[in-house]
């Protein structure tokens, strides 16, 4: 696929921590790589697994660290759980193991959350937990409730390096309990990339996913036949007709702008 190709395409989605930013640092050439894509028109969506923040807070982050706000939009794990629990009509008792603010979140779209007697326990990104609180998810678990996890990461980048991640508590929790979760909702799992494309109004042949990761970014790519770009310090070559390596995303935006990888 050619540079003219590439850039055919309406609807260009990033991955966050890792790709476009590492804890509150941009990653070279990624603002300005969204400032060219919302020249040409393109919808620019940021597509995280993250559920430690709200799509809100992860926005503003992003805006504080100069990504233009008028731009793009904020897609997370805890948006397609939420969604997922009320369509499939699993929001009336809900145990949450989440940071305060996604609580809340879950609250104001009309998620029940419960201390006691759930019928459905969400695990989330949860950088406040307690071990009380892991404990009682822990007993619920071995009372055969429905167990869902916003997404299976088992580290996230940061400036100090990877930090235990949700997919760390789903191991923690099978070695205590046994159990895995009935569901996971976000990448690679296509729910959420499906949710995004029914929000952004466009087909799945419109859309770039653009990741750092082979087993959640590329994995959802090539499940739902979407060009794939991969931002990755180990290859700098075009793989297997599937998807494109760029070593930064810098990188990417050169190619883009001078249709060369650099």
């Amino acid at each position: 696929m050619m540079k003219n190709e590439l850039l055919k395409k309406k609807v260009f989605v990033f991955d966050k921590d890792g790709t476009i930013s590492l804890g509150n640092k941009p990653q070279d050439g990624a603002v300005e790589l969204f400032q060219f894509l919302g020249e040409l028109g393109k919808k620019v969506y940021v597509l995280t697994n993250n559920s430690s923040l709200t799509s809100l807070q992860h926005k503003k982050t992003l805006v504080e660290m100069g990504f233009p706000e008028e731009v793009f939009e904020v897609y997370s794990s805890t948006d397609a759980t939420i969604e997922y629990l009320k369509t499939n009509n699993l929001d009336k008792r809900v145990f949450l193991m989440a940071v305060k603010q996604v609580e809340e979140e879950f609250i104001r779209n009309g998620i029940n959350l419960v201390e006691d007697g759930p019928e459905v326990l969400v695990l989330a990104f949860d950088k406040e937990m307690t071990y009380e609180k892991f404990k009682k998810f822990c007993l619920y678990l071995l009372e055969d409730r429905m167990y869902i996890a916003t997404h299976p990461d088992i580290t996230c980048p940061t400036l100090e390096g990877p930090i235990p991640d949700v997919g760390s508590m789903i191991a923690a929790i099978k070695e205590a309990t046994g159990r895995l979760p009935d569901m996971v909702i976000g990448k690679p799992n296509t729910i959420i990339m499906e949710r995004l494309l029914s929000h952004a109004g466009v087909s799945r042949e419109d859309v770039v996913i653009v990741g750092d990761r082979l087993e959640t970014d590329m994995k959802l790519a090539s499940s739902l036949g979407i060009v794939g770009v991969l931002i990755s310090k180990h290859s700098n070559t075009y793989e297997g007709g599937r998807f494109f390596t760029f070593n930064r995303i810098l990188d990417f935006l050169c190619y883009l702008k001078n249709g060369v990888n650099v």
